[in-house]
């Protein structure tokens, strides 16, 4: 069985583990954490229940908090993702848009977070190649390379990715869509399921 497919069969047998899916990853701008990993495995949670430990232990990561770096030489990183959008109801879709990013220094979470949707919403607004959007906090579980990301925005995409970036694009070159001089703490990804939804 592929790697992938392993650790999604892995952590749907973890408590609280709703669903789980593999998808992979092409950067789409951006160097900063997790762009350099390739493959990305999420999963839906029940909070009330989820054992994040065991999710690391079922991926045999557990004991490597700090050296990011499994004894395979699987190279990783994990973080635990809280709902802090207007959505909660984030499905694992077949096609991604993501957004890793972190709060500057001059800002709080929060208002940082408050920004960001007002930005994820004009994103979505500028073309019918992002149909919904959720945000999550990030909490570092084990971490390759700080500073990491502390907020993450996925948009589902219809159709393709070229058709999202050209509107935005093009939506940027108008002025609709502004981002402010210290928005540079980003990467932006490309996820495509690599296999099917896997219930728990």
């Amino acid at each position: 069985m592929p790697a992938l497919e392993q650790s999604v069969a892995a952590l749907v047998d973890v408590a609280g583990v709703v669903a789980a899916r593999a998808f992979t990853v092409n950067v789409i701008l951006g160097e900063r954490p997790p762009a350099l990993y390739p493959e990305l495995v999420m999963c839906e949670v029940d909070a009330a229940r989820f054992d994040a430990q065991a999710a690391l232990a079922a991926l045999d990561i557990d004991s490597h908090d700090g050296n990011a770096l499994r004894a395979d030489g699987l190279r990783f990183a994990a973080w635990e993702a809280t709902s802090v959008g207007v959505r909660d109801d984030f499905d694992l879709p077949d096609h991604l848009y993501l957004q890793f990013s972190a709060d500057p220094p001059s800002m709080s979470f929060e208002d940082y977070s408050d920004w960001y949707q007002v930005h994820q919403d004009e994103n979505i607004a500028q073309t019918d190649g992002l149909l919904r959007g959720w945000r999550l906090g990030l909490t570092p579980r084990v971490v390759a390379v700080d500073p990491g990301p502390t907020h993450l925005a996925l948009y589902e995409i219809e159709g393709p990715l070229e058709r999202v970036t050209g509107d935005l694009g093009r939506a940027m070159e108008a002025g609709v869509i502004s981002l402010p001089d210290w928005f540079t703490r980003f990467a932006s990804l490309e996820g495509i399921a690599a296999g099917d939804r896997l219930a728990g």
